[in-house]
């Protein structure tokens, strides 16, 4: 069984006892062999006479050198994790040579081997797994790095910075980078291989020209063209919106298959995940083609919010991945459609980080301690913490938020600072109080607000209830929450923002008796709002709300509670058929061409079985899978004359990546896919896949086909397999669809594992069968606990090899408690047999939180 490393606690952070000022980084590259020379320039950090403790993990000490001193053995103690030297002056230069393999590290961390080139991943901890160093973030270091290797196998040689000389000697060639920026190590970066690459330029707005590279696998070059124009248009949005330039000559990025992680923001030399550069409209999807542009953006955007201004300590992960988080879905938002971009961020809140929070693993968006920091890089600290810029956005208005960035920048550029340092600059340049709301970032757990109405003297009187703890304490947050009151005709009487400061918040409006409430339009403030409305009331905002997101709300609401009738009538053993109210309101949706199409898909999209149960304190697996499915046909039955008009009536002859094009094409599938529920409609869709001339219809096409059991079912199968299977990504996709069906069997998903197309080392493969069987709520949560057993036994597989993998697989197990008598004990077994194996202290970790519940 696992031991635990200590709890580290950010009460008990202690500013370093050395900096690094300088490092130069010497290594011979070679696939099983690399040798890395580091010359570190080290300073004593105030008047004391401690050990240089420099953290290191699975290196192969050959040297160590004290300015210019070879150290013996009796100078200086290793142990698993460090390198200690107990005597050193207050100034002076260290020198260790050491060896490591690149081909037996499949951790995904450090330098490792990935398909046929060497790259690096050092956030949070992989830096240790290169050379010995003082690897936290608040050691900021200017790197120069000499990188040698055959050129026969590694054509480019690439690290952080500007190019600063070049030369070859035989096979053996030497490229020497210098990046003048001090950075902590978890920003550094080196990739080398024989690679495509493709160039251009970019000019800034004070005229200075960049060099743009993206180096892909050979014969990825074509899939290139679309990551280019969103780095572009990163570029130029981040000026023109923030007045931040890009402060190198050059920006590379490196597409690699086998990544943890979506990206990494490493200063001039940003390394990804293939899914998130390759695409073309033959093997991409509309929805691969913006997640390209976000991620793009994201880590551009880095540049300045993580990389300029970095994390004191990674308690403060979210300082950085929050608010670019936030910056990343403000520069979609001005890419595509701004409502459509606010529901999707929304649904994906909802979906994942509302689930986090419900669960073991709740934590707030500033942790106060951790043992494994890669188990924190989550929905909540991303997707909330750009919850909580975006309130911090509303507060301020848009001038002010400019004017707390710029001063933001103007006081910390070039350090490592805390969300406090964040908040004061806000507060600062806005002259807003924002002490109240600094309680946000110490608070975990959705927060609760119940609002009741009631007319009284002949006006209207709302009252704002709110719920929160920290710690068990309940604590009062200051929040924006924006609201509408309309009249029976659909007439909107008052707009307004309340600013929510007290634990109960009255507020009176003169307004008629029939008056109907619009609640948190726009998702002002990340909650679960409690409100009892009628059906009659949703319909009619359903119907005359002009904000986007309450809109889709008031949808998702009525959607629940036709559900819950479905529930109902599963549970008594009853009949029960689809409110006739609510198919006139979506027949009147599907019959208005007045709305956004992307809009108008959202608008049909039915809570998820995640979703539905956990609204509830034992989740209802049968029952809810049963009610979705039952709601879904229902739809599909009374509006099929409507769903068969939208397929007809959208026909595209060029491609295109417009908003509108693609809003065009998402709202023709969402018909498709209600018409697949149809038997009678099988030829269609049959069809639809066989005509299909971009990756978004004929994977959509395939889905529904696969999803309803159709008659070609088997057939599309086979034919996209042989049609692409040489492409792994777009295998990821068919795995998936497989692994998330609804009536999968562990026999299908061993066999999917004995595929030729699947490497159980490959992250993205991982993810897309085991990730997607575990997000299978049906299968998954199956009475026999077979899936659970399943998930079990390939955490313990991947723990072995990479640790990061296998603990995110974890958090799929975190819900012991909401289940049944029967499921909770299968999960509870599953648990306790992956506690008493020897796990990493990632997985262990995880596993440990669940079992506690």
């Amino acid at each position: 069984m696992s031991t635990l490393k200590t709890e580290i606690k950010l009460s008990e952070y202690q500013a370093p006892e050395y900096f690094i000022t300088d490092t130069f980084l010497d290594f011979e590259l070679d696939f099983d062999k690399t040798q890395v020379l580091s010359v570190l320039t080290i300073k004593r950090n105030g008047d004391h006479t401690k050990s240089l403790k420099l953290n290191g993990e699975n290196l192969n000490l050959i040297k160590v050198t004290l300015d210019g001193e070879e150290l013996t053995e009796d100078k200086f103690n290793i142990t698993d994790t460090h390198l200690i030297i107990d005597e050193v002056p207050a100034e002076f230069t260290l020198s260790t040579l050491v060896e490591i393999n690149p081909s037996q590290n499949l951790t995904g961390e450090g330098l490792y081997k990935s398909g046929n080139i060497l790259c690096t991943q050092n956030e949070a901890e992989g830096f240790r797994k290169i050379t010995y160093y003082l690897d936290r973030p608040d050691v900021m270091s200017t790197f120069t790095t000499s990188l040698s290797a055959n050129k026969k196998h590694f054509q480019y040689i690439l690290a952080n910075g500007n190019k600063i000389s070049e030369k070859t000697e035989g096979d053996v060639q030497t490229v020497v980078w210098k990046d003048p920026h001090p950075k902590p190590c978890y920003l550094f970066a080196l990739v080398a291989g024989n690679l495509d690459v493709v160039r251009d330029e970019y000019t800034t707005s004070s005229g200075k020209k960049v060099d743009l590279e993206i180096y892909v696998d050979p014969g990825n070059s074509d899939k290139c063209d679309h990551a280019m124009l969103s780095l572009k248009n990163s570029m130029k949005w981040d000026e023109e919106v923030y007045g931040l330039e890009y402060d190198l000559s050059l920006y590379m990025i490196v597409a690699v298959d086998s990544f943890n992680m979506g990206a990494m923001e490493n200063k001039g030399l940003n390394i990804f995940n293939s899914a998130y550069v390759l695409a073309k409209k033959e093997t991409a999807t509309d929805y691969d083609f913006q997640g390209i542009e976000a991620v793009i953006g994201h880590e551009y955007f880095h540049n300045w919010t993580g990389n300029r201004v970095t994390c004191r300590d990674w308690f403060q992960l979210t300082l950085k991945e929050g608010l670019t988080v936030f910056r990343d879905q403000e520069f979609s938002s001005d890419m595509l459609s701004r409502p459509v971009k606010r529901i999707e961020d929304v649904l994906t809140l909802r979906r994942h980080q509302f689930k986090e929070d419900a669960g073991p693993l709740s934590h707030p968006i500033q942790p106060k301690s951790y043992i494994e920091i890669n188990n924190f890089y989550t929905s909540t600290v991303y997707e909330k913490g750009a919850e909580v810029i975006r309130m911090i956005h509303t507060l301020l208005g848009k001038d002010n938020f400019r004017k707390g960035m710029d001063l933001y920048f103007e006081r910390h550029d070039g350090q490592a600072v805390t969300t406090q340092d964040f908040v004061r600059a806000m507060s600062d340049a806005s002259g807003v109080d924002l002490e109240q709301f600094k309680l946000w970032y110490d608070q975990n757990g959705t927060p609760d607000v119940h609002v009741t109405s009631e007319f009284i003297n002949g006006k209207l009187n709302i009252t704002v209830h709110q719920k929160s703890f920290i710690e068990g304490k309940e604590v009062t947050l200051f929040f924006p929450f924006d609201i509408a009151i309309f009249d029976n005709n659909g007439k909107k009487l008052i707009e307004e923002r309340l600013l929510i400061k007290d634990q109960e918040t009255k507020k009176e409006f003169n307004v008629p008796s029939d008056s109907i409430i619009s609640l948190n339009r726009n998702f002002t403030a990340p909650l679960k709002v409690n409100y009892e409305y009628s059906q009659d009331d949703l319909i009619s905002l359903l119907d005359y709300e002009d904000d986007a997101f309450t809109k889709y709300n008031c949808a998702q609401i009525l959607y629940k509670s036709e559900i819950q009738n479905y529930v109902n009538a599963y549970e008594s053993n009853t009949d029960y058929d689809v409110s006739n109210d609510l198919i006139i309101a979506l027949k009147k949706i599907l019959l208005d061409d007045s709305l956004d199409k992307a809009f108008k898909s959202y608008l049909f999209n039915l809570p998820t079985e995640s979703e539905l149960n956990e609204d509830l304190k034992v989740y209802k697996i049968d029952a809810i899978h049963d009610a979705v499915k039952k709601l879904s046909i229902s739809i599909a039955k009374n509006c099929e004359d409507e769903f068969r008009r939208i397929y007809s009536s959208i026909n595209q002859i060029e491609f295109s990546l417009s908003s509108t094009a693609m809003g065009e094409r998402q709202l023709k599938n969402t018909a498709l896919a209600f018409l697949a529920k149809l038997n009678h409609n099988s030829d269609l869709v049959k069809d639809h896949f066989l005509n299909a001339s971009n990756m978004t219809d004929e994977f959509s096409a395939l889905s529904s086909l696969v999803r309803n059991d159709l008659d070609y079912k088997n057939n599309a199968l086979q034919s996209f397999y042989k049609k692409w299977k040489h492409e792994t990504l777009i295998m990821q996709k068919w795995i998936g669809l497989q692994a998330s069906h609804h009536n999968t069997t562990i026999e299908e998903l061993r066999n999917l594992e004995q595929n030729e197309v699947y490497d159980n080392k490959n992250p993205n493969l991982l993810r897309s069968l085991v990730g997607a069987f575990a997000n299978n709520v049906y299968c998954f949560n199956k009475i026999d606990g077979s899936g659970y057993h399943f998930i079990s036994e390939k955490i313990s597989e991947i723990d072995k090899f990479n640790p990061q993998i296998a603990a995110r697989l974890a958090k799929f197990l975190n819900h012991m408690n909401r289940l049944d008598e029967k499921r909770s004990s299968h999960l509870k077994s599953s648990l306790d047999k992956l506690i008493q194996s020897n796990l990493s202290n990632d997985t262990y970790e995880v596993v440990q939180k669940n079992l506690k519940g």
